[in-house]
C-alpha cells in the first residue's frame, strides 16, 4: 500500500482513516478493525481488540454502501464529497476483558475490578457463541429484508439515526435492581456457584447507569482484595 502513497501509521503500517473509517489519503479506501489507525484530533485510536472490529462492523457498512450509492442515501461520492453524508464511528472508552486459562476457569477486568472463575469463562464462552451465532445461516439477512429496510424513508428514519453497534449491551432489566454492595459481592465472587448472567447483568447495569457503577465501585475499592 505504500507504493500507492496510502496513508499508514509510521511505526506499525496500520492504515489511517478518519472516524468515518476512510482513509485520509485516498477517500475511496474504507478499513476497519485491527488494520487501521483512526485519526481524530486528540482521541487516541483504540486498542487492537475484537469489539471494536465488531461495532465498527456496522458503520463501515453504512459508509460502503452510501459512497457507492447503494441503498437509501445514494451520494455517489467522488474526492470533493462531503464527509457530512457519513456516519461517524465513536469508539467506546473501555471494554469486558477476558482471556480463558485453559482450566476450565477465565480471566476478566471491567471498570477496575478483577474477574475470575468458572463463571467468567461460561460468559466468555456464551459471548462467543452469540458472536458466532451470528453467521448461521438462518440468522443472515435475507436481500429482500434488506430491501424492504432500505425502502423506508429518511423521514421515518430520522437524522439520527442509530446503528447497531453494541449488540451486546441489551440486557433484561429486573424489576428489584441488586444492591450494590451485593453486587460488589457476586463480581468478586470465584466459587463454581456463581451465575454469569446475574454477574453479566450487574456489569451492563454498570454500564448503563453511572450512579449504580459509581456506588459498586466504592464499595470494591473498600474491599480487602483493592487494598492488597
Amino acid at each position: 500500500h505504500e507504493q500507492f502513497g496510502l496513508a499508514i501509521s509510521p511505526d506499525r503500517g496500520w492504515i489511517r482513516v478518519n472516524r468515518h473509517l476512510q482513509s485520509v489519503s485516498h477517500p475511496s479506501v474504507f478499513a476497519a478493525g485491527d488494520c487501521c489507525e483512526i485519526v481524530n484530533g486528540d482521541r487516541k485510536s483504540p486498542s487492537k481488540a475484537g469489539v471494536y472490529a465488531v461495532r465498527s462492523g456496522p458503520i463501515l457498512i453504512e459508509n460502503l454502501t452510501r459512497f457507492l450509492g447503494v441503498g437509501s442515501h445514494c451520494i455517489m461520492m467522488d474526492d470533493a464529497a462531503d464527509e457530512r453524508d457519513l456516519v461517524a464511528y465513536n469508539p467506546q472508552d473501555d471494554f469486558l476483558k477476558l482471556l480463558m486459562c485453559g482450566d476450565g476457569t477465565a480471566l476478566g477486568f471491567r471498570f477496575g475490578i478483577p474477574l475470575y472463575g468458572t463463571w467468567v469463562w461460561e460468559l466468555k464462552d456464551h459471548i462467543d457463541q452469540m458472536f458466532m451465532n451470528l453467521f448461521d445461516v438462518k440468522n443472515l439477512p435475507t436481500h429482500d429484508s434488506e430491501t424492504n429496510k432500505n425502502e423506508v424513508s429518511n423521514e421515518e428514519k430520522g437524522d439520527d439515526e442509530d446503528f447497531d453497534t453494541a449488540q451486546y449491551d441489551q440486557y433484561e432489566a429486573k424489576k428489584e435492581r441488586m444492591k450494590a454492595e451485593d453486587a460488589c459481592e457476586l463480581l468478586l465472587r470465584t466459587d463454581d456457584d456463581v451465575d454469569f448472567q446475574r454477574a453479566w447483568n450487574v456489569l451492563r447495569e454498570m454500564m448503563g447507569d453511572k450512579k449504580y457503577k459509581e456506588d459498586v465501585l466504592s464499595i470494591f475499592h473498600r474491599s480487602p482484595l483493592h487494598k492488597r
